[in-house]
């Protein structure tokens, strides 16, 4: 991912070379001193522990899980590998990559293969509640496992081709202008923007435009059969279902316009404007966080808004002993009262007979 953390043209060192010098990065510099290490140290514990959480409800359940339980197991399990790696951003905005090029390539490649694994399996969620809501087809039933775990394979497989260049490319450079060291490529200088610019496609297409499209089709239909149905749950699905489309789209659209006027910049279809740049610089940062930000929200999403997710972790805080039996019977359903269908309220409508 074309984030603030490691990767040196976010500070505009300039690899086309031209007759315009380079300008100064110290006020992004100096923002980011402040502003990651403090954001990141409230994203890290707000997504390992929301996300840990939803793992843990998950994996506690006896049966075999559902297919959407599934994708959102393995949501929770990128989130919470993307969030293990923003203390070393948050290091590097401080004090410069202190650690070793291996950790350099190894944290890199874990962010970026979490990133859009992500994503993608947001679109895996999205696509298995059209096929069992608009088609009535349910692909990932619980005697269906080879399917859901053939979809999850693929999806890893394809997150780590994604990250390849990253791994090859990602070393620990000395930036003199800065005066610090950075994690961040190393490409050839004949073929620097060359990579630059074709990560940043690939990352706009894969990692944005492409996923929001299907997401934006599926969820259409899916409203759209559900305006039908005429049925409480169903509305109440489709509340939901568009919060998830709503908080994806204001999390990573900000970060994306950015980084798209940051691109025009560098072909030099824009002109160069060293108080615009640096403001430009600061907006990134601002909002690449903003889309970091969307991990922490994945288990409100798809879980705690969720009536089943809420009486299955009280339930698991029974187990350890954290609530009594008496406050469950207050708070949530007693074991006979609890169906069987999947835990989440967002899934309840798919397997409803639409």
């Amino acid at each position: 991912m074309e984030n603030t953390s490691f990767y040196p043209d976010y500070y505009n060192e300039s690899d086309t070379c031209c007759s315009v010098p380079p300008c100064t990065s110290k006020s992004i510099q100096a923002f980011d001193r402040v502003f990651l290490p403090v954001l990141y140290s409230l994203l890290f514990p707000l997504g390992l522990c929301g996300n840990c959480m939803v793992m843990a409800v998950l994996l506690q359940c006896k049966r075999p899980l559902a297919g959407t339980d599934v994708f959102i197991l393995n949501l929770a399990l990128a989130d919470v590998l993307l969030v293990v790696t923003l203390p070393f951003w948050a290091v590097q905005a401080v004090h410069g990559w202190v650690f070793s090029t291996g950790t350099c390539k190894l944290v890199g490649s874990i962010f970026k293969i979490n990133f859009y694994s992500s994503i993608f399996f947001l679109v895996c969620i999205s696509f298995d509640r059209y096929l069992s809501i608009v088609h009535a087809v349910h692909m990932y039933k619980r005697n269906k496992s080879h399917l859901m775990v053939a979809t999850c394979l693929v999806v890893w497989g394809v997150c780590i081709l994604l990250t390849m260049p990253d791994f090859l490319y990602l070393e620990v450079k000395k930036d003199y202008r800065l005066n610090t060291t950075l994690c961040s490529h190393n490409f050839s200088i004949n073929t620097s923007l060359y990579w630059k610019m074709a990560l940043r496609i690939c990352y706009h297409l894969l990692g944005f435009f492409l996923p929001l499209a299907a997401m934006l089709y599926c969820y259409t239909c899916i409203i759209h059969t559900l305006l039908r149905s005429q049925g409480f749950h169903k509305h109440k699905a489709m509340r939901v279902i568009l919060t998830v489309v709503v908080v994806f789209f204001l999390c990573w659209t900000p970060y994306h316009l950015a980084l798209l006027a940051n691109t025009l910049i560098d072909l030099q279809v824009v002109g160069r404007d060293c108080g615009k740049e640096a403001s430009l610089d600061i907006t990134m940062s601002v909002t690449a966080s903003l889309g970091y930000f969307h991990c922490c929200l994945n288990p409100l999403l798809y879980a705690f808004i969720g009536i089943k997710f809420r009486n299955k972790f009280l339930e698991l805080l029974g187990h350890v002993g954290c609530v009594s039996r008496e406050f469950l019977h207050r708070h949530g359903q007693t074991p006979s009262q609890r169906k069987d269908s999947t835990w989440s309220e967002t899934t309840e409508a798919s397997y409803s007979g639409i």
